[in-house]
């Protein structure tokens, strides 16, 4: 008797399953929990009882938010963008001067549409997009940190 042909460990076999993970979007259990960590950021920051890393992760799901917009889902309009940095740039301000890390309604209402935005992409964009994003924006944190200023010696 013939044995079956094994394809389940097989290279192509794989390929077709990556190729085909990459069509659909990512687990929910995944994209759950990175919008839980984004609302619990907002949540805090609008309570006035934020921290550093939560105005890094929304930052993050701005630019994320975005990026994902370019590709086709969901809208994102540049005035949200440029109003959202300025935002969060008054967040860091305020932050590293006072200890305080907050931020008001207005800034609060742009972030939560953003947030929203960014839960739904995670719940219908393939993963393939949200990783191309999420590789896009590893590159710019890494030039980020390239390009910071070096101290001259004396």
């Amino acid at each position: 008797m013939p044995r079956p042909i094994q394809f389940q460990g097989s290279p192509q076999a794989v390929r077709a399953r990556l190729n085909k993970a990459l069509l659909l979007p990512i687990p929910r259990a995944v994209s759950d929990e990175l919008s839980l960590g984004a609302y619990l950021s907002l949540a805090g920051l609008h309570a006035g009882k934020g921290w550093i890393d939560g105005a890094r992760r929304l930052t993050e799901v701005m630019l994320l938010a975005s990026f994902i917009s370019e590709a086709g889902y969901g809208p994102f309009e540049q005035e949200a963008l440029v109003k959202s940095d300025a935002a969060i740039a008054l967040v860091f301000q305020k932050g590293n001067e006072s200890g305080v890390w907050e931020l008001d309604d207005d800034a609060y209402a742009w972030f939560a549409a953003i947030v929203c935005l960014h839960d739904w992409q995670l719940r219908n964009a393939p993963m393939s997009v949200v990783a191309a994003a999420s590789d896009r924006l590893d590159r710019i944190k890494a030039g980020e940190a390239c390009q910071q200023p070096q101290k001259k010696r004396a």
